[in-house]
């Protein structure tokens, strides 16, 4: 069991991170302000982790999408995330398939599925501001489910830039949790 850090407001994202379904849509709503998301990498047919694998009960030789995107609140970057999509899952519908291995740009292909994020480890890397909006302060690690079939592994890191924007909503929306 890890103890709370003396930084409030981190514990305090911690634990909108951990009940959240999109970690791109709880930043917006944290920030205030709109999230841009960059892909960075996207490789089809990946092998994953054998951890990874298990999380997501896959079989032997199971491939993966894997992506890697960069999520910004203006100029800074706020987070990074990896995702490992189980594209042939029969759990995702044939659109979402076909959006998945087509996606030329940014989006979230899963979020007409109903899923569920299942924050597997959520771990403050730090217990003050660094001072640095380049300094990661959170580090998670999540399984997505639709339906109750694991569909994706996230690996994603939040960096202290979040906390340097003034924090006005952008939109009236209430936070999603997870139930």
């Amino acid at each position: 069991m890890t103890r709370p850090s003396t930084w409030s407001e981190l514990d305090r994202l911690a634990r909108f991170v951990r009940a959240s379904d999109a970690l791109s849509e709880t930043l917006a709503l944290w920030t205030g302000r709109e999230l841009t998301v960059e892909i960075l990498r996207q490789v089809d047919d990946a092998c994953p982790d054998p951890l990874v694998a298990h999380a997501l009960a896959l079989d032997d030789g199971a491939r993966v999408q894997d992506r890697s995107v960069l999520m910004r609140c203006g100029d800074l970057v706020v987070a990074a995330a990896r995702s490992l999509v189980v594209v042939g899952s029969p759990a995702l519908t044939p659109a979402v398939r076909t959006e998945l291995q087509d996606l030329a740009g940014p989006g979230d292909p899963v979020r007409p599925l109903h899923h569920r994020r299942v924050a597997v480890q959520v771990t403050a890397l730090g217990d003050r501001p660094a001072g640095d909006p380049t300094a990661p302060v959170l580090a998670v690690h999540a399984r997505l489910d639709a339906d109750g079939t694991p569909i994706a592994w996230c690996e994603e890191t939040v960096y202290e830039a979040v906390f340097t924007q003034d924090r006005r909503p952008a939109r009236r929306r209430p936070l999603r949790i997870a139930a």
